[in-house]
């Protein structure tokens, strides 16, 4: 295993995904970090500015938003650099705006990653959530898939 892909939000999950991979990855080996901006929360976000809606001018609307978000990407990505430099790892951080999983085995593809490392919340329930993001990427990817489950 020489590249490997942690697809990484943030969430307690992905991060513990982050630290398996930092755990039993080669030290010679490339780990890549990446997030993806997911288009629809750039399109139809849960808050926006009303002036930019009133003033009929969606397209400011959407690029104000895509900033924000890349903002908020840059912040994650910097928490999975600290996570990697606390154990002494190295990791190469990206980020992209799409439909997250198409986006994530795109660039695991692009890559030539030999793994794809996703967190998924364990669901009681269900024992895992239908149409999840890191169900999506197992069921699609050529690359192999490891999903890491965090409790709860």
């Amino acid at each position: 295993m020489r590249r490997v892909l942690v697809a990484f939000d943030g969430s307690e999950a992905s991060e513990l995904a982050l630290q398996k991979v930092l755990s039993f990855a080669p030290k010679n080996s490339k780990i890549f970090v990446f997030y993806v901006i997911d288009e629809d929360d750039v399109r139809w976000p849960s808050r926006i500015d009303i002036s930019l809606i009133w003033s009929g001018n969606i397209v400011e609307l959407e690029n104000n938003i895509l900033e924000i978000h890349k903002k908020y990407a840059e912040r994650l990505l910097e928490k999975a650099r600290k996570i990697a430099k606390k154990k002494g790892r190295a990791v190469k951080l990206s980020y992209d705006v799409g439909y997250p999983p198409d986006r994530i085995i795109e660039f695991a593809e692009k890559q030539k990653c030999d793994l794809i490392v996703l967190g998924s919340k364990a669901r009681t329930h269900l024992g895992f959530m239908l149409g999840s993001v890191a169900q999506k990427v197992a069921v699609k990817s050529k690359v192999p898939v490891l999903i890491v489950k965090s409790p709860g």
